[in-house]
């Protein structure tokens, strides 16, 4: 009988923990992935079946007779081009003043001390929290009258409406409030908190002031946290549709016109089936995410650099 000595029994039980640990993370990984790619795979291979596909119960994945005049239906149906212009307007505009605005805001919360700096950063948290359902109605009422202190309606007569226009969606931003301006602000905050003292001591020492070193020194080296908030910001602000669709009835988004893509469907084909509506539903949901899916492409080593620098965890 062959004895083994208890080095090896420590090698074999050693190769066969890393053997378990390496399929377990395999099945792990793959079963996440498959979670994640599952919607993406089943909203392109819809999107390109036929009526005859969908009627047939054998067809699951791949199409049979594959055909792309669903995209050329759903383009025509929810005004692509002009939709597409209005969402890259919007998340742009919003992007770039999220992204300087909570900057300056998450430097002074990070650097300055004052005394009202605890109870005005709770607030910022708060915002977190407070879902903007809550705040719809006065939200809705002030920009539709909208008035700073009485002085428009003293210099012009009346109040402005601001209803159907990017007004009440830019000028929160522009304050540091709107849709996850909270969230911006924490990052910038944790992010500015982990820089060195010392770069701002030796700006301090060259005759550089608190603006000038934050907009020197600090800023450019924060460039992580621009990052994780201008893609996050990007995308938020791309697939939104409460606001949108309160204040941007004559100029709706691409996601406004997803929402109701069935409705434009049926009404401009007088088609009720859902074997011609899903597919080309589908195809509308394709068109939509298809600029997030390249935008994400190209900037997601970025990105993923970009958040192991700028303080998110969990």
């Amino acid at each position: 009988m062959i004895k083994i000595s208890d080095h090896k029994k420590a090698t074999i039980v050693k190769k066969s923990r890393k053997i378990i640990y390496w399929l377990f993370f395999t099945m792990l990984f793959c079963g996440i992935g498959y979670i994640l790619v599952y919607p993406l795979i089943y909203i392109f291979t819809t999107s390109v079946k036929s009526v005859g596909d969908m009627l047939d119960t054998t067809t699951v994945w791949v199409a049979k007779n594959p055909t792309f005049s669903n995209y050329t239906d759903v383009w025509n149906f929810i005004d692509y081009p002009a939709s597409l212009l209005n969402t890259m307007t919007i998340a742009a505009t919003v992007t770039i003043l999220n992204m300087f605005v909570c900057s300056a805001i998450g430097y002074a919360f990070a650097r300055f001390r004052f005394r009202e700096r605890g109870i005005l950063f709770a607030l910022v948290i708060f915002t977190i929290i407070i879902p903007p359902q809550l705040i719809n109605l006065p939200q809705y009422l002030f920009f539709l009258n909208f008035d700073i202190l009485g002085i428009i309606k003293a210099v012009l007569g009346g109040t402005l409406n601001f209803n159907n226009s990017i007004a009440p969606i830019v000028l929160p931003a522009i304050f540091g409030q709107g849709l996850k301006t909270g969230l911006f602000i924490y990052i910038f905050r944790q992010f500015y908190r982990g820089m060195p003292i010392e770069l701002e001591e030796a700006g301090y020492l060259d005759g550089c002031g608190a603006i000038r070193t934050y907009l020197r020194i600090m800023a450019p080296n924060a460039t992580p946290a621009f990052i994780t908030v201008g893609l996050l910001s990007f995308v938020w602000h791309w697939n939104e549709v409460f606001n949108q669709s309160q204040f941007l009835n004559e100029s709706p988004t691409l996601s406004m016109r997803l929402v109701g893509i069935v409705g434009f469907i049926t009404k401009s084909s007088q088609v009720t089936d859902l074997s011609y509506v899903t597919p080309t539903k589908y195809a509308g949901v394709a068109l939509v995410i298809l600029p997030l899916i390249i935008v994400y492409l190209i900037g997601q080593r970025f990105f993923v650099q970009s958040v192991e620098r700028s303080g998110i965890v969990g």
